[in-house]
């Protein structure tokens, strides 16, 4: 990608924040993507299988942050997905352990109905996890989790077709 800014910025309606839905997997090296003229990722030759990780209103989150260290000459993005779980079962703890050793590959949809693939140049690792019982009565019961990744580009946006075909949901 060049280093050349060619085109503005418009500024369009209002839009809404947070995550509707969070599908996480294992990261493969092979995946290869197609992306269209906007770096979009419009398809995927070689697909990974996620697993939908069903949130509630205003339990996932997805932040980018770019680190630029003019010193070194070095640009690049860290992108950290939260997410939140109910009920701490056996399920949820064997979850909670595999999450934390796994190479992780995610897909975002927004609550704007855009879809951003995580994990397209290098493995999302956790980076923050707590499974608690809580102390009181209105404390969670559940388990929180974060998953990072440091990438030259950050996220992709995903063209919403390629989930189901080239990226299959298990």
């Amino acid at each position: 990608m060049s280093c050349i800014i060619d085109e503005g910025y418009t500024l369009g309606c209002s839009s809404i924040g947070g995550v509707e839905k969070v599908w996480i997997g294992t990261y493969s090296a092979d995946q290869a993507y197609v992306y269209d003229v906007l770096n979009v990722i419009s398809a995927v030759t070689s697909g990974v299988t996620v697993y939908l990780m069903e949130q509630d209103m205003e339990f996932a989150g997805l932040n980018q942050t770019g680190q630029f260290s003019r010193e070194n000459g070095t640009v690049f993005y860290e992108s950290v997905l939260s997410v939140k779980f109910i009920e701490l079962t056996a399920e949820l703890r064997n979850l909670v352990i595999a999450l934390g050793r796994a190479p992780i590959f995610a897909v975002v949809k927004s609550n704007a109905g855009e879809y951003y693939a995580c994990g397209v140049e290098s493995a999302g690792r956790a980076t923050a996890g707590v499974a608690s019982l809580g102390i009181a009565q209105g404390d969670l019961n559940g388990a929180t989790f974060e998953i990072t990744w440091k990438t030259p580009n950050g996220v992709y946006l995903l063209d919403p077709t390629v989930l189901g075909t080239g990226i299959t949901i298990g």
